[in-house]
């Protein structure tokens, strides 16, 4: 151990203009997150003078920067006795590979990680919580971002031999992100949520664990290099041959006769407009009806199958797309595309499709009322909120610990708006109900570098396109619903549909 600390004490000496300025930075991001909560939007800052625009840059800056000071810290402190190329000084001396490696792991855990921590507790204390019911997310996010970023920034220095092949290095990894984001565009059904989406993490954990262990063990720097090369290959050859459809057919299984939602197809769109980039929409729409007075559905995405007679075919890809549907809704929209060059060869004969539509079944549960109080409050299940009561469009802003509750709800009723209507707007009509929905993960905290989250609740309501307030003395209600099961609804369109669907459009391009 106590070379161990002899090498600590070298890499401290050496960076510490880097720890210095790494400290600075976390400091005046601690600063800047605590400056949010209390400012108002960038529109209003941009009013209050040189300081306050000032303020909004260092916020634009400093998390990037606070990044860039960690990667390049750990870069010096592994170049120090650089595992890589042929002239490494270190080996010649009685140095151990293993505590070399653990000297390097202190270094990064007590000017990163120990720093991070302590200013992430501190967030939480100075938001209004008590840190120590929010241990396990702290360290949940200590964690992420070791594993995220330091773990990979030390892989890549690790088998590089100085800062300028390092960002060589950084240089290529950010192609292989926008090729595999490119990638990612082109193969259809992609872009649907499935399990095999935190494969690609994984394995570049464990490539840059094998890299580390493979560099200080044994210094092959050409073999670890193409381990990381065959991890990245590896993960293209996944986007490419996942059987998304099967997945997804999986996940949303058909729906039983018992499934509440009803859908009727209704009447092709009146008028048609060519979207940017010579697309048009194909939007069809459903008439909805079977829903309980305590239950709600979420689409999730669907997938639009077109033919034609001549054995022409075409079909969108699976897509993800969010919407609520409520027992008083009446009309379902999906919204794709298609090119008008396809559209044209398919309308050369009689057109049928075939619509898939995932959902999710939701059960109101839960329920209790809440009235907004004046100044600042404890929202249950979520955090510390405010109002504003002198606007008409107010809404919440609320902060949160660490994570957003998995699914919340809070809903009203617009006549019982308490906020002053504006001048031009008409009182609202009894019985008009509108929601809100704040949404988060399973996991002990959501990614991100703040443990305090800033988010909005605005209620606005579709059907009328219309916002209502939140303001003091507005009675709420609050819910968690709970996820009853997920189907899948199959939809024939015959040509009758796309008959009027076509002549509307033909319309539209006469005008």
């Amino acid at each position: 151990m106590n070379q161990v600390g002899n090498i600590f004490r070298k890499d401290v000496r050496h960076q510490w203009i880097e720890i210095v300025v790494s400290a600075g930075l976390l400091i005046c991001f601690a600063w800047v997150k605590m400056g949010e909560w209390s400012r108002p939007g960038i529109g209003a800052i941009a009013n209050e003078g040189a300081g306050a625009v000032l303020y909004v840059i260092a916020g634009a800056l400093t998390t990037p920067l606070l990044l860039i000071s960690w990667m390049f810290l750990i870069v010096r402190a592994v170049h120090g006795e650089s595992p890589a190329g042929d002239r490494q000084f270190w080996v010649t001396r009685p140095y151990e590979w293993k505590q070399l490696l653990v000297a390097k792991i202190l270094f990064v855990i007590a000017f990163i990680n120990v720093p991070l921590f302590l200013a992430q507790t501190f967030l939480v204390y100075k938001a209004g919580f008590q840190p120590a019911h929010y241990l396990a997310g702290l360290l949940w996010l200590q964690l992420f971002w070791t594993l995220v970023l330091l773990l990979p920034a030390v892989a890549l220095a690790a088998v590089t031999r100085n800062i300028g092949h390092w960002l060589l290095a950084l240089l290529f990894v950010g192609l292989f992100a926008i090729g595999l984001s490119i990638l990612a565009a082109a193969v259809p059904s992609s872009s649907f949520p499935t399990p095999v989406d935190s494969i690609g993490l994984l394995l570049v954990i464990m490539a840059a664990i094998a890299a580390i262990l493979l560099q200080y063990s044994l210094r092959r720097t050409a073999q670890s290099r193409w381990l990381i090369a065959a991890v990245a290959g590896v993960i293209m050859l996944i986007l490419v041959a996942t059987p998304y459809r099967r997945l997804i057919a999986r996940a949303y299984p058909r729906a039983k006769p018992d499934f509440p939602l009803r859908l009727s197809l209704a009447v092709a769109p009146s008028g048609i407009h060519y979207h940017l980039r010579n697309r048009v929409p194909v939007n069809v729409e459903f008439q909805l009806s079977g829903l309980s007075n305590d239950s709600f559905v979420e689409l999730n995405g669907y997938i639009l199958t077109l033919r034609n007679s001549s054995g022409q075919h075409w079909d969108s890809g699976w897509e993800g797309r969010g919407g609520m549907s409520f027992p008083e809704d009446k009309i379902l929209t999906t919204n794709l595309e298609i090119s008008k060059d396809e559209l044209d060869k398919l309308s050369a004969s009689p057109i049928t499709g075939d619509l898939m539509m995932a959902f999710t079944l939701y059960h109101d549960r839960n329920q209790r009322s809440f009235v907004v109080p004046r100044g600042e409050f404890s929202f249950p299940d979520l955090g510390w909120c405010s109002s504003d009561p002198n606007n008409s469009i107010s809404g919440l802003t609320c902060r949160v610990a660490l994570r957003r509750p998995q699914f919340w709800m809070v809903s009203s009723e617009m006549a019982s708006s308490t906020c002053p209507l504006a001048n031009d707007q008409l009182a609202p009509k009894p019985g008009e109900i509108v929601r809100a929905f704040i949404r988060g993960g399973s996991d002990p905290a959501e990614p991100g570098l703040s443990p305090v989250l800033t988010t909005g609740i605005t209620f606005w309501q579709t059907s009328t396109n219309r916002i209502s307030g939140i303001c003091p003395g507005t009675p709420l209600t609050l819910s968690n619903p709970d996820d009853v099961g997920r189907s899948r609804i199959e939809v024939h369109i015959d040509n009758a549909w796309f008959d009027a669907y076509l002549k509307a459009l033909n319309s539209t391009r006469s005008q």
